[in-house]
């Protein structure tokens, strides 16, 4: 009985401890980054600003399916700053290493929003380190601050998360 005691501890708990080791980031990670369009961003341009981060590839299926529900709220918010200066900003990053691939899902999906963003590093991308990403999808949410304000949030919850924030930045 031991003896499989000890090989479930090697096999399902060990491995584990090396993702704990790396924490969520607290803060937005300050990073310059290439959209679709080829412009430059950084994300210290976004300060003051509801900053959603998703992380998703054109071979997930659930990514793909969430992109639905992001190009909804994108739309949502859009609508709603169409007189104000855009009070959120989306940024997707792709986990992809083919382009022609990306920029097909991206055609696809109607992620119309600039900040789509792909180094075409696949998992060894430098933003994967950043935001320690351990599966796809993944999102990030960060306040007006730049501060953390939730992680793998969907849905209803998500839109309210946003609803939140942007009732803080809009007033």
């Amino acid at each position: 009985m031991k003896k499989y005691f000890f090989i479930s501890l090697l096999l399902f708990v060990i491995p584990g401890w090396k993702y704990a080791s790396y924490p969520l980031p607290e803060k937005l990670p300050s990073f310059t980054f290439y959209n679709l369009a080829g412009d430059t961003l950084s994300t210290d341009s976004l300060k003051g600003k509801i900053v959603y981060v998703n992380f998703w590839a054109s071979w997930s299926i659930n990514s793909r399916k969430l992109n639905r529900q992001q190009l909804e709220l994108y739309e949502k918010y859009r609508q709603k700053s169409l007189r104000k200066k855009m009070a959120i900003e989306f940024v997707s990053i792709s986990l992809d290493i083919r382009k022609d691939l990306f920029k097909a899902a991206v055609g696809q999906d109607d992620l119309h929003w600039p900040n789509n963003v792909c180094d075409f590093k696949g998992w060894s991308s430098e933003y994967v380190a950043l935001f320690n990403v351990k599966s796809l999808p993944s999102n990030y949410i960060f306040g007006p601050d730049g501060k953390l304000i939730g992680h793998n949030v969907w849905g209803n919850r998500l839109d309210s998360l946003i609803q939140q924030q942007y009732a803080l930045v809009s007033n």
